[in-house]
C-alpha cells in the first residue's frame, strides 16, 4: 500500500550520507518526514490505483498532497517538489494543467522554508531516487533505473543506479548511504481481494552496495 511505500523511501532517506553524497541542505529530520510524506494526497490504502487511475483523479490526488499544510515548512516543500516533478512530467492534461497551478507557488514555499531554490533542487534529487526505489520495489518483480543525485548542494550531478531482483533485494551503485546495509520489513497485502478484504503479507527487503 502506499503508506508502506512511503516507509520504504523515508527509510532510505533516513539513511542518506557518507564522505561521498552529503546530507542534503535542509533540516535533515524534516527532509526524512517530507521524503515519508511525499505521497500524502493519497490514502493509507490504495483505492486509487496506480496505472488504473483517471488522469483526472490522479491530477486531484497530487494537487491534495501540494496544498495540505504540515505546520513544518520544510516538510511541505518536499513534498510539492517531488509533486509538482510528477505532474510536469507525466503527458495527460490534467496532470500538465496541475503543474501550471504548482509552479507558482514553489518560490514561497522555499521562501517560508528559508531554502534557496538551487539547495530544493538538489534536495529533491534525493527525493526521487528515493521514491523510484520504493516505487519499484512495490511490483514485486525485477526493475531497476537511475537518478542524477546531487552529491551536495552546488556540484555536478551523479547518476546513481539501482536494481531490484524482485525478492526482496535493493542494490544502489555508487552507495550513498551512511550504513554497510539496510535490511527492514514491508507490510504487505495479498492481492486477492485487497482492498476490501486486508490478508497481511510482510516482506523482508536489504538496500546495499551494488
Amino acid at each position: 500500500p502506499q503508506a508502506e511505500h512511503a516507509r520504504l523511501a523515508g527509510t532510505i532517506a533516513l539513511a542518506w550520507g557518507n564522505e561521498r553524497f552529503a546530507r542534503p541542505p535542509l533540516p535533515f529530520e524534516s527532509f526524512v518526514r517530507g521524503v515519508t510524506l511525499h505521497d500524502r494526497g493519497y490514502g493509507q490504502l490504495d483505492g486509487d490505483q496506480i496505472g488504473r487511475v483517471d488522469p483526472a483523479r490522479w491530477a486531484e490526488i497530487q494537487l491534495a498532497g501540494f496544498r495540505e499544510r504540515s505546520g513544518d515548512p520544510v516538510v511541505d516543500l518536499v513534498v510539492a517538489l517531488h509533486v509538482h516533478r510528477l505532474a510536469s512530467n507525466f503527458a495527460s492534461d490534467p496532470a500538465r494543467a496541475a503543474a501550471r497551478l504548482m509552479r507558482p507557488q514553489l518560490p514561497g514555499l522555499a521562501a517560508a522554508a528559508g531554502v534557496s531554490e538551487a539547495d530544493a533542487l538538489a534536495a529533491d534529487t534525493i527525493t526521487d531516487l528515493c521514491d523510484m526505489i520504493a516505487f519499484d520495489f512495490c511490483f514485486e518483480r525485477p526493475a531497476g533505473g537511475a537518478v542524477a543525485v546531487s552529491p551536495a548542494a552546488g556540484s555536478e550531478r551523479v547518476e546513481v543506479a539501482y536494481s531490484l531482483d524482485g525478492q526482496g533485494a535493493v542494490t544502489v551503485t555508487p552507495w550513498p548511504l551512511a550504513v554497510p546495509e539496510l535490511p527492514g520489513m514491508i507490510l504487505g497485502y495479498a492481492a486477492n481481494g485487497y482492498p476490501g478484504q486486508l490478508a497481511p503479507a510482510v516482506t523482508a527487503f536489504v538496500v546495499r552496495p551494488g
